[in-house]
């Protein structure tokens, strides 16, 4: 018998029961079960989605009871799929990889330090939830894949610079193909960053401020911070009220930037969306081809 997740009724309860089991969120160590694992990061993306990292909280999610904010039933139920899946991978003897994450995310590696993979949900969901672009055009499956990012990232962080950074450029590049400017990436990194070193230690974030650090050094060749601002600003006052969503300038020049770089053909995995005909009414598009025209004439 298999539930609506397309997971077996028998693993669906076990699932929760383990969830139920990791809500106090005191799992250290490396993670090498498939379905702990899941239910590690499905705890704490449930943590993060609630505001609250209190285990009561956590388990009224789980149990659904009266006091759960019912915004936090898909995520919960996503937890459970998640970690129904990991015991399947578990009895099969199937290693960790970020499928166990994100069943979308095919089988690379990722980090499996419990401390480390809640470290990464935190980042990515505050780096998500910073850039309204990625709900608007990725919804739901854009966190997903931002945690599975994350968690092979944090994989890279005792590696050697030379190593994470070839990496992460080659991350930069598909991302930018499917509309994500490397800007993106390159203030992620600092957010993880940051959460590692807080998390963790002063040492976990490892070659990752390296490699944000590349990213950057490329971009700011062509489009500097001065002028990421700038462009926010002449897409302020030339949309007003028509504005996409907070910070379109400073996308539209971080995706001109990859452009000039080399490290897409041109802007329209990002700019062909923005002013796609039937999202956006051809007066906006207009507005916003104009702003993209100002900044390439200040680009480098």
């Amino acid at each position: 018998m298999r539930d609506n997740g397309g997971v077996s009724a028998v693993h669906a309860d076990e699932a929760r029961r383990l969830l139920l089991e990791h809500a106090d969120r005191t799992r250290t160590g490396v993670l090498e079960d498939p379905a702990v694992l899941a239910a590690v990061v499905g705890v704490e993306r449930i943590a993060v989605a609630g505001g609250s990292s209190e285990p009561d909280a956590i388990r009224a999610a789980l149990e659904g009871r009266g006091d759960a904010d019912p915004a936090l039933d898909d995520v919960v139920a996503e937890a459970t799929e998640q970690v129904a899946l990991g015991l399947e991978r578990r009895a099969a003897g199937e290693a960790v990889d970020a499928g166990v994450v994100n069943a979308d995310a095919g089988r690379h590696e990722i980090a499996s330090d419990a401390a480390a993979l809640r470290a990464g949900v935190r980042a990515s969901q505050r780096s998500y939830d910073a850039t309204p672009y990625y709900r608007l055009r990725y919804g739901g499956r854009g966190a997903r894949f931002a945690s599975t990012d994350t968690a092979w990232l944090i994989s890279l962080a005792p590696q050697g610079e030379d190593h994470a950074v070839e990496h992460v450029r080659w991350l930069g590049r598909v991302l930018a193909t499917r509309g994500m400017p490397t800007w993106l990436l390159e203030t992620h990194l600092h957010e993880l960053a940051a959460e590692l070193r807080a998390s963790l230690s002063e040492d976990a974030a490892g070659a990752l401020p390296a490699a944000a650090e590349a990213l950057a050094t490329t971009r700011a060749r062509h489009v500097d911070d001065d002028l990421l601002s700038r462009a926010d600003a002449w897409a302020d006052r030339a949309l007003g009220a028509d504005l996409p969503f907070d910070g379109t300038g400073r996308l539209i020049a971080a995706a001109c930037a990859d452009a000039l770089a080399g490290v897409t053909r041109d802007d329209s995995a990002f700019f062909g969306w923005l002013v796609y005909p039937e999202r956006t009414r051809p007066d906006a598009a207009e507005a916003l081809r104009g702003v993209r025209a100002r900044i390439h004439a200040d680009a480098h």
